[in-house]
């Protein structure tokens, strides 16, 4: 029985060998871009005639007007607190090697300032992540993804001292990890976008998804006052051959014959 076993197994990975063979000869490289943008974001209505709220493709910031985006401060004339994405796009910049190492992407940052809660806050926003892919070997072949994110948040009043009772509460209907598959030229190519070494992108409490007006089971951080929250993101792309239709029969055909 142990023999039959082995002369299966071997004529399996013959023929398997022998169709992938014909398959196209080498995986290819890819030419990048990515763009990560706010495309709407909702604030309380506050009753401070100092109040500023703002949002475009790169910024998402509230507070005092005076203040300066994404900047701490201890002084609260100053006091605004923010999201920023930088970059909003990245392109053709370290090669995208498929089968190579990670290439960083787009990155945000929460900027934590005590705010009054007199301001308008930042209650919901959507994210939005766009990606194109075209293959390097001058046959024009591109590879595009569009998502969006819904993004929940709590800016906390700062009133009991404690670090982390005080802390913002930020959510979002992503884990950080986003990923697609596709077929090309005979290889299925595996694609990853995901946050990159920050790891601030984490399952949360019940009660603190509940506070920030998210579902249970939230993922998400906390960004304590006076602190900044950043998350980063890298990509990478790797390739398996996929077996032509004759492979198939031809192991069939071989396992007939064993």
């Amino acid at each position: 029985m142990t023999r039959t076993v082995h002369k299966i197994a071997a004529a399996c990975a013959m023929v398997f060998a022998a169709g992938t063979a014909h398959a196209a000869t080498d995986p290819v490289n890819w030419n990048y871009s990515f763009e990560l943008k706010w495309v709407d974001a909702d604030f309380t209505k506050g009753s401070s005639l100092f109040d500023s709220n703002y949002q475009n493709s790169s910024v998402v910031s509230w507070g005092y007007f005076g203040g300066t985006d994404g900047v701490l401060t201890s002084r609260p004339e100053y006091a605004r607190s923010s999201i920023i994405i930088d970059p909003v796009y990245r392109g053709n910049g370290t090669p995208l090697t498929t089968g190579g190492e990670a290439v960083a992407a787009n990155a945000f940052i929460h900027t934590n300032n005590a705010i009054d809660g007199n301001f308008n806050t930042l209650t919901n926003a959507t994210l939005q992540l766009s990606i194109v892919l075209t293959a390097k070997d001058g046959s024009g072949y591109t590879k595009a993804w569009t998502e969006q994110f819904d993004v929940h948040f709590i800016e906390t009043e700062n009133r009991t001292g404690d670090i982390r009772a005080d802390a913002d509460i930020f959510t979002i209907t992503w884990d950080g990890n986003y990923s697609q598959t596709f077929t090309y030229d005979g290889f299925e190519y595996s694609f990853d976008y995901f946050e990159n070494e920050t790891y601030a992108l984490n399952p949360l409490l019940s009660s603190q998804c509940s506070k920030a007006g998210a579902a249970a089971n939230c993922v998400g951080f906390l960004t304590p006052e006076s602190k900044k929250t950043p998350v980063d993101f890298g990509f990478k792309i790797a390739a398996a051959p996929v077996p032509e239709p004759e492979t198939y029969a031809m192991l069939l055909a071989g396992l007939g014959i064993v």
